[in-house]
């Protein structure tokens, strides 16, 4: 996976600060109001965190319940509430978005592209049977450097992971990076809460916080970056498909 060749790390006495990525899409959606906040950029049409035209991916939706039922999940989430940077955390943004939990596997789909990417991604998953996927400990990145993430490990078929498998059916870039926007901070850190963020991703990078069922992979519609507005307008079945005994 491409994980470990983006993650970012700090260097002693750096503080991790919102980059300009984060300024436009998130921390609008996120702390409304905040100083840092970009309204609107040249060239987009973001206003305050959000845009008239939707944008289309093909997605993992995650099951918030399920993973909060992971012991080890459980386990991470109370180490990390258990930092004073915890109260930097948007708690709340986690809560409106528990039912849009997702990984993307296509984005940027045009309309046209829709119906088509859904059919290929069926018939590369039809074979399949039964898809897995795990969930690993925090990802910091170097784009959108206030969010935490988890990445995200399906599990491979014929030599390849079936995200990627589906990725070459719909023509897309194969990426090998899939990743749970989980935690979305609503300040910067200092220095030594820095040091604390970079020292709980360090112990648990290599855990696997969870193992879920893929059942479904759905195009999903949103005008705005943190899926607050997102509606799914495709599903793709995962999994064997039985068919019922003849009368």
């Amino acid at each position: 996976m491409a994980y470990d060749a983006s993650r970012r790390v700090f260097d002693e006495g750096e503080a991790l600060t919102f980059d300009d990525a984060y300024r436009l899409a998130h921390l609008p959606l996120v702390a409304s109001g905040h100083a840092e906040i970009i309204s609107t950029k040249d060239g987009t049409d973001y206003r305050n965190g959000r845009y008239e035209t939707p944008r289309h991916s093909l997605v993992v939706p995650v099951d918030a319940e399920q993973l909060a039922r992971s012991e080890t999940f459980r386990q991470f989430k109370e180490e990390l509430r258990s930092f004073s940077f915890s109260d930097k955390i948007a708690w709340h943004i986690g809560n409106e978005r528990a039912g849009k939990l997702h990984a993307t596997v296509v984005g940027g789909l045009s309309e046209e592209n829709i119906a088509r990417c859904a059919e290929a991604a069926a018939a590369a998953l039809a074979p399949l049977g039964d898809v897995s996927m795990r969930i690993g400990g925090p990802f910091l990145g170097r784009i959108n450097t206030a969010r935490i993430y988890l990445p995200v490990y399906p599990c491979c078929q014929h030599g390849e992971d079936v995200f990627g498998l589906v990725q070459r059916a719909c023509g897309a870039r194969l990426s090998r990076f899939y990743v749970i926007g989980c935690y979305h901070l609503a300040a910067p850190l200092t220095v030594a809460e820095t040091a604390d963020l970079a020292g709980l991703a360090e112990r648990w990078r290599r855990r696997v916080l969870a193992e879920l069922p893929v059942t479904s992979l759905v195009v999903m519609a949103t005008n705005d970056d943190l899926a607050l507005s997102g509606r799914v307008v495709a599903t793709i079945p995962v999994g064997p498909v039985f068919f019922p005994n003849p009368p």
